[in-house]
């Protein structure tokens, strides 16, 4: 992980580096209501791949650039408050006394102040070193005062710098934890396409067939030998796959445009959604549980604010807003909420373990399945070759393998995604 302070400057350079263009429009109702809308320069692809995917919404993603400026401005107002700190002054006082007695003003013990003789001099020197006594004594009390003060602000100052220290080795780990989070996400996201395109490649290839199957019942019904209702049948199986490629269609656009969106390129009803190659399919391994909890970006984050608990606890500030009661119950609060977070992650772990050994044995099934409807297609065909099924049927009996292998395709695809999000866990991301 990158421990080095990024200055506010430059990420603020870096998040403009990677910013639209605003534009001011006046807003014609209410002139004192100002409304920035940016200007989209968006690349033109006619392809893409998820390594092309993922590349452009990890570069593109405003959460990461909000996350490098918050680090970048708890850095900057640590480095603030340290300063302010060390160049915080303390109120001094030089301890003195004058002669206010009788007998200090007639014999003062220091050459420079004169034994005083004349009743009335003595009398006006012990009234007015009396006065000025007093004065020094108050000044003395108001600066021990101003030091506590100060010493209790200092003290705080402190506290709010080592705070903004630990907030920011958070903000590491959360700038980490996003990465991860979009990866999977961008993933999930590509793979939905895929397997909706999929998917309408299939049912496209299908309505050709029931076309068939209805013009095939209308010949058979001027013949006499389908009845009406038959055709009617076939029609409206027809339309309702005409629907549901429809709305099937009107998901994958809407899904086209929101990937185009998040990664900034321009929208294309043709984009083409590339394959992802070598799709291994192996039982999955597991990490025991004690290696992923360890790794986890959400339990560091739990420590961090631990030992932040545990620091405050020996740096109370008794008298003022920090109590050592109050340091007692957050450290206590702080405890809790790392159990509580470990037994969510606990939960989490073993749920996403069970859904990806569920995906595997689900992709097992269904490359069971098409290889017993690849076997009776190889007896269909020998069927056909000897005359005793037609070229429409076998044709139907083709579309069933292809149906098989685009659902054994969408299994392969839902395990590549839950076999991703468990390595993911290896690198301390859990969901």
């Amino acid at each position: 992980m990158k421990k080095t302070l990024i200055s506010l400057s430059a990420a603020l350079l870096l998040l403009s580096s990677t910013t639209q263009t605003l534009v001011f429009a006046d807003n014609v109702q209410d002139p004192t209501q100002n409304v920035y809308v940016s200007v989209d320069v968006l690349e033109t692809v006619s392809s893409v791949d998820l390594t092309y995917v993922l590349d452009k919404a990890l570069k593109d993603s405003h959460n990461l650039a909000l996350l490098t400026l918050k680090y970048a401005a708890q850095g900057s107002k640590k480095g603030d408050l340290e300063q302010q700190m060390n160049e915080m002054g303390s109120a001094s006082m030089t301890p003195g006394h004058l002669p206010s007695t009788p007998a200090e003003v007639t014999n003062t013990g220091n050459p420079q102040l004169p034994n005083l003789t004349n009743p009335t001099d003595i009398a006006w020197t012990v009234m007015q070193n009396s006065a000025m006594n007093q004065m020094m004594q108050g000044m003395g009390a108001l600066a021990g005062g101003m030091n506590k003060i100060i010493s209790s602000q200092r003290a705080q100052m402190s506290t709010a710098a080592h705070q903004l220290g630990t907030d920011g080795r958070n903000s590491l780990l959360q700038s980490d934890e996003a990465k991860a989070g979009i990866r999977l996400q961008t993933i999930a996201q590509y793979v939905q396409l895929l397997a909706q395109k999929k998917q309408l490649d299939f049912m496209n290839e299908y309505q050709v067939v029931m076309e068939k199957d209805l013009l095939k019942a209308t010949l058979f019904a001027q013949q006499g030998l389908a009845s009406p209702d038959d055709v009617q049948t076939v029609q409206k199986a027809i339309n309702k796959q005409k629907d549901d490629n429809a709305t099937l269609l009107n998901n994958y656009r809407l899904g086209l445009v929101q990937l185009s969106t998040d990664i900034g390129i321009s929208y294309d009803p043709n984009l083409v959604i590339k394959d992802i190659e070598s799709i291994s399919v192996d039982p999955i391994s597991e990490t025991d549980m004690t290696t992923l909890l360890k790794a986890s970006y959400q339990m560091k984050t739990a420590g961090n604010n631990i030992d932040e608990a545990v620091w405050e606890t020996g740096h109370t500030v008794i008298q003022n807003t920090y109590g050592e009661m109050y340091q007692g119950v957050n450290l206590a609060i702080n405890g809790q909420k790392n159990e509580q977070t470990k037994l969510e992650l606990t939960k989490k772990i073993q749920a996403t373990y069970n859904d990806a050994k569920n995906a595997y044995q689900a992709v097992l099934t269904e490359q069971r399945n098409l290889n017993d409807v690849q076997a009776d297609l190889t007896k269909m065909k020998f069927r056909y070759s000897v005359g005793v099924i037609s070229k429409h049927d076998l044709n139907k009996f083709e579309i069933k393998v292809r149906q098989n292998e685009t659902t054994l395709a969408a299994a392969k695809l839902k395990y590549y995604v839950l076999k991703e999000k468990a390595k993911a866990m290896d690198t301390g991301f859990i969901q």
